[in-house]
């Protein structure tokens, strides 16, 4: 899906860079579509003084998205030597300010008269090949008196010149054709590459600010959005306001009619920009409409920053992000710019930034900033596991139920085709009940080292736990979601026997079932040559997923008949094994889940979760049950008592050989976190 970036022709908000680079800032917009600096056109500058320029927008921490040029714009009768000498000229231009596209047109006097085409296609041709070959893109921009002032003559020199051809698709320019865009978007949308924002009043017959004229922007580009992967140019251009020297600018065939006073009524150019620029980032919110707002910008948090960067979640806008740690609220910047960043959840929380939070904190931090945040009136998506005791993570669940707003928890393996496969079979019932389900899941092998590199990590006050809590949350959570929850858990779990840590390294346990069927599930962080193999038997047949491959062994008929029915005492029921294929997931499994998320969002249908909030106290059931089954040496029915569990979980913690220091940077980071 796409990920809007916004630039300008910030020369409509001033003459000068200094001024249009003031101007961008002022209004979040990080990249310049340059046309005119300091009163020159981009067309005549020179590699050296394009060096310079170079330099002044690095300092500044502006891009430049595309070279606003004006080639193409003479008569198809005009001599096209010099012209495309200049070209060559600007396109070393552009290398030198690693613009990727450099805007073009389809001449003058040419879309009338039908001679005239293979001319066009020529010149054309002729600076798309010269552009590519020094790794620059061609965009040709539709307009008003060129041959590609319609949607088809447009799609003439698309479906002609392939893909050495971009597209910019400008509204206002249809519309002053007398073409409606959303018929024009519907023949060019495979080749537009990226936006002009102008917007265009059929009745006034003026440019309006977009949203406000019959463009029908948020409409295509909400299409858009949802169809196409990857960063996406919404470059505006207001044309509301005459500024000074547009036409030394561009001698552009016709004229920028204002619009009628009290419509138009701006004191300055600089005015009407940030007009315009509110209107840009208006219309891109509807076609995006949850923003979102990351708590918690470590590993995962920025794992889904960098997921909506590579364009992988649809109608999600983010546009906060909240770290204690000032380092990675710069990263959240450099990854983000004009992302808004907040020492505090709390702060974030309270912004009114977002619509929706995503929660990426250490475990004993999910539910109180869940409950923050839906008390705030925010939807909320928790990291897992859902909290480190089900007793908090109750209280949580109980402030989700009295919200109307949608609580989800990122498990993502249940997106995984193989994962929703498994379910469809055991859930089915067409192979009977679970006899029993065994999981050596033992490929979680970490180092001293890993445990070493923070003081929380491994440490009951810290993460409250080990490779339970830490590394198997989605294991567990996929055990209970496809094979049903346990009705008693036997457990022992075996503390810093491989590493140097306070909490369960080595993991087994013993589960029973209400029909009588039994479970093993043995974790280890200490393996290097670990397995993780899922096997599960049923009345009828039998799973086994190992390696990402699921094997199916049908039997001819139930296992319970046959032992009871079969007349000889070492006759065995025959079955066929297949491997059963399995398709691939085209995005992240993560990008899978928060899309889910979005949707729930916009439909109120929280059916499309793949997983609840409220179901994150299944899986974290079963690990305290087995945490409470090794200290206690007993049997632990379900569900546990949740008071027992955190009292013990407290002599643990007051036990903590981290005690010291550990327990007062938690305590700091609790504080700090609101």
């Amino acid at each position: 899906m796409a990920h809007f970036v916004f630039s300008a022709f910030a020369d409509e908000a001033a003459p000068s860079l200094r001024a249009q680079i003031d101007a961008c800032k002022k209004n979040g917009i990080t990249s310049i579509e340059l046309r005119g600096v300091d009163g020159k056109n981009i067309s005549v500058f020179t590699p050296e003084e394009a060096q310079t320029l170079k330099i002044k927008l690095d300092e500044a921490g502006i891009t430049v998205s595309a070279i606003g040029s004006h080639y193409g714009k003479i008569q198809i009768t005009d001599d096209f030597a010099a012209h495309f000498s200049a070209f060559q000229q600007t396109v070393a231009v552009a290398k030198i300010l690693q613009a990727p596209y450099i805007r073009v047109f389809s001449f003058y006097g040419a879309n009338e008269d039908a001679r005239y085409r293979d001319e066009v296609l020529s010149r054309v041709r002729a600076m798309a090949v010269y552009a590519k070959e020094n790794n620059v893109k061609c965009c040709h921009e539709n307009e008003k008196g060129i041959y590609g002032d319609t949607a088809e003559r447009c799609l003439d020199l698309h479906q002609s010149l392939g893909d050495i051809l971009g597209g910019v698709f400008d509204f206002s320019n249809f519309l002053e054709c007398g073409v409606m865009p959303l018929a024009a978007y519907t023949l060019l949308k495979e080749y537009v590459t990226y936006f002009h924002i102008k917007d265009y009043c059929t009745e006034m017959r003026a440019v309006v600010p977009a949203g406000f004229g019959s463009g029908h922007l948020i409409d295509i580009l909400a299409d858009f959005e949802s169809t196409r992967f990857g960063k996406v140019v919404l470059s505006l251009e207001p044309h509301l306001h005459v500024f000074e020297g547009l036409e030394d600018l561009e001698a552009e065939n016709g004229t920028i009619r204002r619009l009628e006073a009290g419509v138009n009524a701006f004191a300055s150019s600089n005015e009407s920009f940030d007009m315009a620029a509110a209107q840009m980032k208006a219309v891109a919110a509807a076609a995006q409409p949850v923003s979102l707002g990351i708590i918690g910008y470590g590993n995962m948090g920025s794992s889904h920053m960098h997921m909506y960067l590579k364009g992988f979640h649809k109608q999600l806008r983010i546009t906060a992000v909240a770290d204690i740690k000032p380092d990675r609220l710069d990263a959240a910047r450099k990854d983000l710019p004009g992302v808004a960043v907040f020492a505090s959840a709390q702060e974030l929380i309270d912004s009114k930034l977002c619509t929706a939070i995503l929660i990426a904190v250490p475990h004993y931090f999910h539910p109180p900033i869940a409950i923050a945040a839906l008390e705030a009136g925010l939807h909320v998506m928790t990291e897992k596991p859902a909290g480190v005791f089900t007793k908090q993570v109750r209280e949580m669940n109980e402030a989700a139920a009295a919200s109307d707003k949608i609580f989800g928890i990122m498990y993502n393996q249940r997106s995984a085709p193989l994962h929703q496969k498994l379910r469809e079979i055991v859930q089915g019932g067409q192979y009977g009940q679970l006899k029993r389900v065994v999981w050596i899941i033992c490929n979680w092998y970490r180092t001293q080292a890993y445990y070493n590199s923070g003081g929380w990590r491994a440490t009951w006050v810290g993460e409250g736990g080990g490779v339970l809590i830490n590394q198997c949350p989605h294991n567990l959570d996929l055990w209970q979601w496809i094979c049903g929850m346990p009705c008693k858990i036997h457990a022992t779990c075996h503390e810093g026997k491989w590493h140097n840590i306070e909490v369960e390294d080595d993991v087994t346990i013993y589960a029973e079932y209400p029909n009588g069927a039994t479970g093993v599930f043995i974790t280890t962080t200490g393996e290097p040559a670990g397995s993780n193999r899922l096997e599960i038997t049923l009345d009828k047949a039998k799973l086994v997923c190992e390696n990402g491959k699921l094997t199916l062994t049908e039997l001819n008929g139930s296992t319970r008949e046959h032992i009871f029915n079969a007349a000889q005492g070492f006759g065995r029921l025959s079955g066929e094994t297949s491997e059963i294929e399995i398709e691939q997931l085209d995005i992240p499994e993560h990008a899978v889940v928060l899309n889910a998320f979005v949707s729930a969002i916009l439909t109120g249908d929280r059916s499309l979760l793949y997983a609840g909030g409220e179901e994150g106290i299944k899986g974290l059931t079963i690990s305290n049950a087995a945490h409470l089954s090794s200290w206690t040496g007993k049997d632990i029915s379900l569900p546990i008592d949740e008071d027992f569990f955190y009292a013990e979980l407290q002599k643990k913690i007051a036990a903590s050989k981290a005690k010291t220091d550990v327990t007062e940077q938690v305590q700091a980071d609790m504080s700090s976190t609101f």
